[in-house]
């Protein structure tokens, strides 16, 4: 094999435009889902906080609007950016294990305000009521805001923001996986034909480029950032603000990775996304079960009963776990697959989720008891 140092560069060069556009849509993704939270915790309040609802709601329908770009060769010279928008911030913005988190402790009468208030449920019966309220809600509102931003992307952006060329082009064969971005090609060839042969206007193909420049330029400054103000503000930010942002870039790559690995196994099944998912969950049980459970049966000391430990076992549930899972690419997922397999990947995916929750954070606490969390 003949070593070629231009092509080495190239590759190279490639990896860490990837690395860094990736790391920076990680960080304010996940910062971006903090600041929803906290933004929508208020009373009285339509929809009950702390929930996830809202940023769910908020990364699908940026990712219908990715899609309709992607579908009309807008981003064919901006695939590192698709990834980044896509797979990193809107991936890292909505959360699938938050969202199960509610509707184990919904239905099982366990959130924070019942335990502090000692609200009961009528009676068991209304779990049922209670899983089905979050589940139904979170699934067609996501489904929803994604299928108005493939839309809001296809009849107003690419309608109104285009500019014909008369050289027709075919799509590049490098563009980002299925598995990361949901590439579509023969809706891409489809589209080409519709709406014939339009390129988006200069406008918007400079607010590409520089929004590129602008998620390679900040990788770096954003860590150091964060690692700074982490080390020197060891209030409520840690936990809240600055920690879970350095352990979504971990759970984004390990997500973008398992997806890259198993998605492309069965067509039918995307099992890299179930994965990060299912195991997301798993975390987020074991965390909570840490943070809420109770150390003794008679007490109310939760098992972490030092604030600084409270704060980096929350940084873990929303930073690590929020980010290793997430919403807006199991909608999309799901909207590509016919309908019976939609179900199939739905159901399996939030069953065998939910059962661990049960086995871990469940168990725990019918037989010891949670309290709330010290911090």
């Amino acid at each position: 094999m003949i070593f070629n140092p231009v092509i080495s560069n190239h590759k190279l060069s490639h990896y860490i435009h990837v690395f860094c556009t990736f790391t920076t849509f990680c960080i304010l993704g996940t910062e971006t889902r903090q600041a929803i939270t906290a933004l929508s915790t208020y009373t009285p309040a339509f929809v009950t906080a702390p929930t996830v609802l809202w940023s769910n709601c908020s990364s699908c329908m940026l990712m219908g609007i990715m899609q309709s770009l992607n579908a009309y060769t807008w981003m064919k010279d901006h695939q590192v950016l698709f990834l980044g928008v896509t797979t990193g911030y809107c991936g890292a913005l909505s959360s699938f294990s938050s969202m199960l988190l509610e509707m184990f402790e919904h239905s099982t009468n366990l959130t924070n305000g019942n335990i502090a208030n000692h609200t009961k449920l009528p009676n068991r019966a209304y779990g049922i009521m209670e899983f089905l309220s979050v589940l139904l809600v979170h699934l067609m509102v996501s489904m929803g805001s994604l299928i108005f931003g493939r839309q809001l992307g296809k009849e107003v952006i690419v309608a109104y923001g285009s500019s014909s060329f008369s050289k027709p082009y075919t799509p590049p064969s490098d563009t980002v996986k299925e598995n990361a971005g949901d590439v579509d090609t023969q809706e891409m060839e489809k589209n080409i034909l519709e709406f014939k042969f339009k390129t988006p206007a200069p406008f918007f193909r400079k607010f590409f480029d520089i929004l590129d420049k602008l998620a390679y330029a900040l990788a770096f400054p954003l860590i150091i950032l964060f690692v700074v103000l982490c080390a020197y503000y060891e209030n409520y930010s840690r936990g809240k603000w600055t920690l879970p942002c350095l352990f979504g870039i971990f759970a984004g790559f390990l997500r973008y990775w398992l997806a890259e690995m198993f998605n492309k196994t069965n067509k039918k099944f995307p099992l890299g996304t179930f994965l990060a998912n299912v195991f997301a969950t798993l975390l987020i049980g074991i965390f909570t079960m840490v943070q809420r459970g109770k150390k003794h049966f008679s007490t109310d000391v939760p098992i972490v009963n030092s604030l600084n430990s409270c704060h980096i076992v929350s940084a873990l549930i929303s930073g690590f776990c929020g980010t290793l899972s997430t919403i807006s690419t199991f909608i999309n997922e799901g909207y590509k697959l016919s309908f019976i397999n939609m179900l199939i990947y739905y159901t399996v995916s939030i069953a065998t989720s939910y059962c661990l929750l049960v086995i871990t954070l469940g168990s725990y606490a019918w037989t010891r008891g949670l309290t709330n969390p010290i911090c």
